[in-house]
């Protein structure tokens, strides 16, 4: 008797089974990540790092490129929580944590909007810019503080020299002086971040709490100034001291690292017209 060219019913069978094996088990593991999630983590060192990689970030800035990124934070927060806050890919959908951690997932959607949903244009135009990750990094003399923030240089130590930027559209929330921020403002965006831009040597214009900005307009230009009585200055480098804060149910000012989102936002500069000397003329957004 000829054997059958086909392959027999049981073969077929244990390939669909060891198909709904892998399948079962990847949902576990997927189930399993998710799992042990918390509102809470929204507030604990792991989400404050917003930690990627540079491939993650090129891989976002191919899927979001130009101002296209309705869907950017939710990717963000689907990426972070199905890779438990060290992802090693892209995920634009968290099924799991919808369908098991309903809530924590409605709460990480609201914090990733506040740190990525608004975001538009690098805060410092041109491309002769150095930054490195620093966050929580020791400071003062004796290290009592840690570095919640990312420091911007520009090419030269040259303060009222290098206009900064809003990264976002939103509302003036604070202005001022600040004795160790120096000359700073903060805007507050739509979707609820609070972006602070500390160290400035002069205002882009007199600013009042509530003004309205847009991304990309000046805010003042990069100096020197903090670290002393209002007017002090010459106490470090030209620098921008930037930093994002969000708002939770136990943290009115929460501080999360921005060097990846300055990495994500790293060629998109707003075009500035310059209108003369900076202390007498003024940038204009194109």
């Amino acid at each position: 008797m000829e054997r059958s060219v086909y392959p027999s019913i049981h073969l077929i069978l244990l390939l669909v089974l060891v198909v709904l094996c892998r399948y079962g088990v990847k949902i576990l593991a997927e189930r399993s990540t998710v799992s042990g999630m918390e509102i809470s983590d929204l507030e604990g060192e792991s989400f404050r790092a917003q930690e990627l990689d540079q491939d993650l970030v090129d891989e976002l800035k191919e899927l979001y490129h130009g101002t296209g990124r309705t869907g950017l934070a939710d990717t963000v927060a689907a990426t972070m929580f199905m890779g438990h806050f060290q992802p090693e890919k892209i995920c634009t959908e968290a099924p799991m944590m919808e369908m098991y951690k309903a809530k924590v997932w409605e709460a990480g959607q609201r914090a990733y909007q506040a740190v990525w949903g608004d975001l538009e244009c690098f805060p410092l135009p041109g491309e002769e810019v150095s930054y490195e990750d620093s966050w929580l990094s020791p400071r003062g003399a004796s290290g009592e503080r840690q570095h919640e923030g990312c420091d911007l240089f520009g090419p030269e130590d040259l303060p009222g020299q290098y206009p900064v930027v809003s990264i976002t559209d939103g509302v003036v929330e604070q202005i001022g002086w600040l004795p160790l921020g120096g000359y700073r403002i903060g805007i507050r965006s739509p979707k609820g971040g609070y972006f602070y831009y500390a160290h400035l040597d002069s205002y882009g214009r007199e600013f009042e709490t509530g003004d309205k900005v847009q991304a990309g307009q000046v805010l003042g230009f990069m100096g020197n100034s903090g670290y002393g009585p209002e007017g002090t200055r010459g106490q470090f480098s030209t620098h921008l001291h930037l930093g994002i804060y969000i708002q939770t149910e136990e943290h009115p000012e929460l501080s999360v690292d921005p060097y990846w989102i300055l990495r994500f936002l790293e060629n998109d500069h707003k075009k500035l017209s310059y209108l003369g000397k900076q202390k007498t003329g003024s940038y204009g957004i194109l």
